[in-house]
C-alpha cells in the first residue's frame, strides 16, 4: 500500500447516470472505503460536467460502464492520454463482444439483438481506445484480455458505510422476531430473470405446497405463471415492488433464505456475487446457483449454499428443517461480507488495482 507521506494520487471516474446500480457499486461505495485516506483522492464527474474536469493533476482516469454514442468521452479519452494521463474502462458485465451477441439478447429480454448489436459498438468505441480494464470477477477478466489483449484488474463490487450501520440494527430487531413463518426471499424480481426463476419453480412450488407455514417473497416486476399467481390468491406468495436499496436491505433482513437462481453460461458467470454479500452483511443465508463468482464466494453448507437445478428443494427442505444450522450459516456470510466486501481488505484490493496502472 501507499505509505501515508506519499503524494496524493488523483483518480477520477467518468459517469453517464448517477442514478443506476453500476454507479453505487463501481464509484460510490469506492469512495467511501477511501474516506480519510491521505494517499488517493478518489472522485467522479458526470458526463455532462466535463468542462470543470482539470486533468493535468490526474494520475488515472476511469470511464464508468457506457457506450460512445457521441464523440465526447472519446475527445476526453484523447485529451487525457496527450496529458500522460492513463485511462481505463470499468466494466461490469458481458457487454463487448460481437461473438456474444445472441447471448446477451437472450439473457436479457427487455432488448433485442439490434439494440445489443448498437450498445456492443458504442462499448468497443471506447474499449479500443483505453489502456486497460477494471471489472468484477476473474472471468470477466479473461474475456477482456481475449477480447482487446489489454491489462485488465479485479475490483469487486462492495458494501458501503450506510449499509454496515443499518444491518447492525436490522440484526438487533431479527434478533427480538420471534418468526411464526418460513420465509423465502427472491430479490432480483425483473422481466430479465424470467428464465433464471422459472428454472426452479416447480421445485418452489412443491416445497411452498408441502409445508404451511412456508412463504414467498417476491421483490420487483416479475411476469408470473398460473401457479405462482394461484399462490398469491392463498397468502402464500407476496410479491412486493421494487425499492431503494437500504429498504431492500431491511426486506432481506426479514427472510430466513434468500435465493439466486441463474441459468449458468457465459453471461451469468460474468455477474457479481453481490446477492450473496448483501444478504450476508444481514445475516440472511443465501442459496445460489453455482456461477463462477458464486463458487467463488460461497463455500457450500459453510458461509451458503449452492444449488443446481433439480438440487434447490433438497437444499429449502434443510434449512427448514435446520434452523440453527441456517442461523450459523447465516453469522459466517455476515463475517465473510464483512471482511472481504467493506473496509481494510476490500481497500487493499482497490489500491493494488490503482498501484497497478500507476507504476
Amino acid at each position: 500500500m501507499m505509505k501515508k507521506n506519499e503524494l496524493v494520487n488523483r483518480i477520477v471516474y467518468v459517469v453517464e447516470d448517477i442514478n443506476v446500480p453500476q454507479f453505487r457499486y463501481r464509484v460510490k461505495n469506492i469512495i467511501d472505503v477511501f474516506n480519510n485516506n491521505d494517499a488517493w483522492e478518489v472522485e467522479y464527474f458526470c458526463k455532462s460536467d466535463l468542462t470543470k474536469l482539470e486533468l493535468k493533476n490526474v494520475r488515472v482516469l476511469i470511464i464508468l460502464r457506457q457506450t460512445a454514442k457521441d464523440r465526447i468521452i472519446l475527445k476526453l479519452i484523447k485529451k487525457a492520454k496527450g496529458l500522460g494521463v492513463k485511462v481505463l474502462f470499468d466494466l461490469d458485465d458481458l457487454v463487448f463482444d460481437y461473438r456474444d451477441l445472441r447471448l446477451i439478447a437472450e439473457s436479457v429480454h427487455e432488448k433485442n439483438e439490434l439494440y445489443w448489436l448498437g450498445y456492443i459498438w458504442g462499448v468497443r468505441r471506447i474499449a479500443k481506445k483505453v489502456d486497460g480494464f477494471i471489472c468484477t470477477n476473474k472471468f470477466l477478466a479473461d474475456k477482456l484480455k481475449r477480447s482487446f489483449n489489454k491489462p485488465v484488474k479485479v475490483i469487486r463490487n462492495s458494501l458501503n458505510t450506510e449499509q454496515i450501520e443499518l444491518s447492525k440494527k436490522l440484526i438487533k430487531e431479527k434478533c427480538s422476531k420471534a418468526g411464526k413463518s418460513f420465509v423465502i426471499g427472491y430479490f432480483s424480481g425483473s422481466s430479465t430473470h424470467v428464465n433464471d426463476f422459472k428454472m426452479i419453480e416447480l421445485e418452489l412450488v412443491k416445497f411452498l405446497n408441502m409445508h404451511e407455514d412456508v412463504k414467498l417473497e417476491i421483490v420487483g416486476y416479475m411476469k408470473l405463471s398460473s401457479r405462482i399467481k394461484s399462490l398469491i390468491g392463498k397468502g402464500k406468495v407476496e410479491v412486493i415492488k421494487p425499492v431503494g436499496y437500504l429498504e431492500l436491505l431491511r426486506l432481506v433482513s426479514n427472510v430466513d433464505v434468500n435465493i439466486v437462481p441463474l441459468v449458468i453460461n457465459g453471461f451469468t458467470n460474468c455477474k457479481s456475487e453481490l446477492k450473496y454479500f448483501e444478504a450476508g452483511i444481514v445475516e440472511t443465508t443465501t442459496i445460489a446457483s453455482p456461477i463462477y463468482s458464486f463458487k467463488k464466494a460461497i463455500h457450500d453448507e459453510e458461509n451458503g449454499f449452492l444449488a443446481k437445478s433439480g438440487g434447490w428443494f433438497g437444499k429449502l427442505e434443510y434449512l427448514y428443517k435446520n434452523p440453527e444450522i441456517n442461523h450459523k450459516t447465516a453469522i459466517e456470510a455476515r463475517k465473510d461480507a464483512l471482511k472481504n466486501y467493506y473496509g481494510n481488505e476490500f481497500l487493499k484490493e482497490v489500491e493494488e488495482a490503482y498501484e497497478y496502472f500507476t507504476r
